[in-house]
């Protein structure tokens, strides 16, 4: 925790930390700052921001699984009664979910009647110092606790499928730790202050399970003893905690949308009327073209992809979209080479090890060539040196007028002679011949951001590129993002993609032929069709 400051705007108590497993696991992807302060529960903003929250899903899940495991429900009573968030009746996608869930979770822990349900969080408490200051350090879990005979059991629960889940050792390992020498908390979590803890005997075994509640699968991630535990928290958590706790570096990027910060963080371009929208009265709300594009599709479907339910990923996934993600992938990967080099026209996959292009298709064949086709306009060809290069690169921007944090990914970020470069990757297999700015809204976004110097550049502006592979070529277009008309036009096309979706908040359905390849038929109660049944 090394000269780390509370940031201006937020106030509390700093030398409390409580650690989940949750927070290990996110560490990678996430913004250091945002973490060191989700792990200080003290710390809140000086004002209130107004912001959207999107329901917790897993809440109905306990909520029944409580009176079901602790009150001795019956099952049909316990799914009636326990579905409400507070005092509002769940939404009707998530209680489909939650009821499937349920049932999905009962079949895969039906072999474990002997164990016992624990009503109590369980907490582990290491406090330390810091310059001479006492640090609170409390690590707890969050899932399902069960313990007998002096055996504990934590089953971690997944939305989707665990089916081949990649292990996350360092959140395996705090978990493990938090069972090993835990005690009941005596108060509930969400008030201030460190939790009054119980007392309880050291078990001899600790187990750590992960369930799926959309298929029941399981994989248990650790079964040992306390000690092997304990030593596996010191080889593979206990450093990375401390990382947590102590970092104070803004990475903008998805945890912007859940930040304290956001209006008023230095990492994240502040722009008044960026989307043409002037009504701050809606709560903060983030958005980004895919947001735009499912509200259209139907208006309740950003509100499903908030609450993380599983998607029917076939659905949305026609031979021409796999052979663009798989076009782009690719491309992706050799543009992370080191050292750099331009991508060749014979830098095509192997047919023998990839076999999203080794069907004799029209698609596969087609992606063969698109990435054959690349190296006549890679950014890469003509670099008399070494560049930056960011593919993938998280855009984040606050619109105080729209009350919007804006969040979206552009293709291909670069700094090429000192002229930073946006370039957006678009696979078709025939060439579009009309108004490229409607077409691809992404560039639209580009031009205005580039305008407003959002984007690397500054006022200089950051120069726009349309990389076009088709079936009769590659097409490179450059946008003059210091041309005013165009930069106007642009602004209306952001405006018309936003309008919509900003004045709507009552996420009504629109059943239909759309229903064919949305990802959430299934948990939709107003489907016309169902898949993944």
């Amino acid at each position: 925790m090394a000269n780390w400051q509370i940031p201006e705007g937020i106030t509390g108590e700093e030398n409390f930390l409580r650690f989940r497993p949750s927070i290990a696991a996110a560490r990678e992807r996430s913004c250091p700052l945002r973490l060191a302060l989700k792990v200080r529960p003290d710390l809140a903003r000086d004002r209130p921001l107004y912001r959207d929250r999107p329901d917790y899903s897993m809440g109905p899940f306990h909520n029944v699984l409580d009176r079901m495991e602790l009150d001795g429900e019956p099952e049909v009573l316990a799914l009636s009664q326990g579905l409400q968030q507070g005092r509002k009746p769940v939404h009707p996608a998530l209680a489909r979910w939650t009821e499937h869930a349920v049932r999905q979770y009962l079949n895969s822990v039906k072999d474990s009647a002997h164990l016992e349900p624990v009503s109590r969080d369980w907490v582990r408490r290491l406090d330390t110092s810091h310059d001479g200051i006492p640090v609170v350090h409390e690590e707890t879990v969050t899932g399902r606790r069960f313990e007998k005979d002096r055996v504990r059991e934590l089953r971690i629960l997944r939305m989707g499928s665990v089916e081949d889940r990649p292990r996350n050792e360092p959140e395996i390992a705090l978990a493990a730790a938090v069972l090993a020498e835990a005690r009941p908390a005596l108060s509930k979590l969400w008030k201030k202050g460190p939790a009054t803890l119980g007392r309880s005997e050291r078990p001899h075994q600790v187990r750590v399970v992960e369930i799926g509640c959309l298929d029941g699968t399981a994989n248990v991630l650790f079964d040992d003893t306390p000690e092997a535990a304990i030593h596996k928290y010191q080889r593979e958590a206990e450093e990375l905690l401390r990382a947590v706790a102590a970092g104070n570096v803004r990475r903008p990027g998805t945890d912007c949308a859940e930040c304290p910060l956001i209006d008023m963080c230095p990492a994240v371009p502040s722009i008044e009327g960026l989307l043409g929208v002037n009504d701050a009265s809606k709560p903060l709300r983030t958005w980004s073209l895919t947001t735009t594009r499912q509200h259209r599709k139907c208006g309740p479907i950003p509100y499903y992809r908030d609450l993380k339910l599983p998607r029917d990923g076939s659905a949305e996934q026609s031979p021409a979209v796999e052979r663009g993600h798989a076009v782009h992938e690719w491309i992706e990967v050799k543009h992370l080479r080191s050292p750099q080099q331009a991508c060749r026209a014979d830098d095509v996959p192997d047919l023998t090890r990839d076999e999203r292009f080794a069907e004799d298709t029209l698609q596969a064949k087609l992606g063969m060539r698109m990435i054959g086709d690349h190296s006549l306009v890679c950014p890469f060809r003509d670099a008399g040196q070494e560049m930056e290069v960011y593919p993938e690169h998280p855009i984040v921007v606050y619109d105080p007028a729209a009350q919007v944090v804006v969040i979206d990914k552009v293709d291909l970020l670069y700094l090429s002679e000192g002229v930073w470069r946006l370039r957006e990757t678009k696979t078709s297999r025939y060439l579009f011949e009309g108004d490229l700015l409607k077409k691809f809204p992404q560039i639209a976004l580009a031009i205005v951001l580039s305008a407003e110097g959002a984007l690397g550049g500054g006022n200089a502006g950051c120069r726009v590129e349309l990389e076009r592979l088709t079936a009769n070529g590659p097409v490179l277009t450059e946008f003059d993002v210091h041309n005013s008309e165009l930069v106007a036009e642009a602004r209306k096309v952001i405006q018309a993609e936003v309008a919509g979706w900003h004045s709507d908040l009552a996420r009504a359905t629109k059943p239909g032929k759309e229903c064919r390849t949305c990802v959430f038929t299934r948990w939709c109660p107003d489907a016309k069709m169902r898949s993944g049944s």
